[in-house]
């Protein structure tokens, strides 16, 4: 998951150096070296982390291989940046496909809503999250994958926040090096307004998930927020029931083993 998400780092980057660059082609032996430099990173350290085939690998190793070899001839500013911007849309594409190649069967649970009152004693509380957990199922179902990863994202957020609830002493919690702080006052943000990344963020660094937990967490807050739609547009992503089955196992995952630990 990191492998991936540092080869789309490095190529957003990369677009950013390329955009400030005011030539018609792209020259000068520091961009250049930029470009070989990031094409040589996955092929001699990031492609091998993934759990993919080489099938699978082909088209963005294509792309890649046009990079190098661009490197050593006159080739426009357009035409790296539209290839960087393909190679970024098929990264992200990848790391979907790496989350069902890691995720086993051992993964698959029951769709029997779990026991929240370990966490939640308010019993309006729990209708809720019952009503919601029932919703999720309906929508992966009836091929509703956007509204399911909605949902799952809202519940998600719910079990973290009575997690911190159940806390008599939040101190460890606000005192997190990753919780949110507001750059205005220096101080931690209110929970009302701490999002699904913040509430991951700090889960993990308090051991209440795992890192791989917290990395297939990240990745499902990422694509809920392709309600927006224009956001879906430009990421050129479309989200399918497939989709929504493994982050259906995966929130029931997450969302049982935050029941567990008390």
């Amino acid at each position: 998951m990191k492998s991936i998400d540092t080869a789309i780092s490095q190529i957003e980057t990369l677009q950013k150096v390329l955009k400030k660059n005011i030539a018609v082609q792209v020259c000068d032996i520091d961009s250049k070296s930029t470009i070989k430099a990031n094409a040589l990173s996955w092929f001699q350290n990031i492609r091998a982390q993934i759990n993919l085939t080489d099938e699978q690998l082909k088209e963005v190793d294509e792309r890649y291989k046009f990079l190098l070899e661009a490197a050593e001839r006159k080739t426009t500013k357009t035409r790296y940046l539209s290839e960087l911007k393909d190679i970024r849309l098929k990264l992200i594409a990848l790391r979907s496909d790496n989350i069902i190649a890691i995720t086993n069967q051992n993964l698959i649970t029951s769709d029997k809503v779990p026991d929240f009152s370990t966490l939640i004693k308010d019993d309006r509380m729990k209708s809720i999250l019952s009503s919601r957990w029932d919703e999720c199922i309906k929508c992966v179902g009836f091929d509703a994958p956007l509204s399911a990863l909605v949902m799952m994202g809202g519940m998600l957020e719910a079990i973290l926040l009575a997690k911190i609830n159940s806390f008599s002493d939040k101190s460890k919690i606000f005192k997190a090096k990753t919780a949110p702080i507001d750059k205005k006052t220096s101080k931690v943000f209110p929970l009302q307004e701490w999002t699904l990344r913040n509430y991951i963020d700090v889960a993990h660094e308090l051991n209440w998930i795992s890192q791989s937990t917290k990395d297939v967490g990240e990745v499902l807050r990422d694509y809920r927020n392709y309600i927006h739609p224009y956001k879906e547009l430009s990421h050129g992503i479309v989200i399918n029931k497939s989709d929504a089955l493994l982050f259906w196992q995966i929130t029931k995952s997450i969302i049982n083993q935050l029941l567990l630990i008390l």
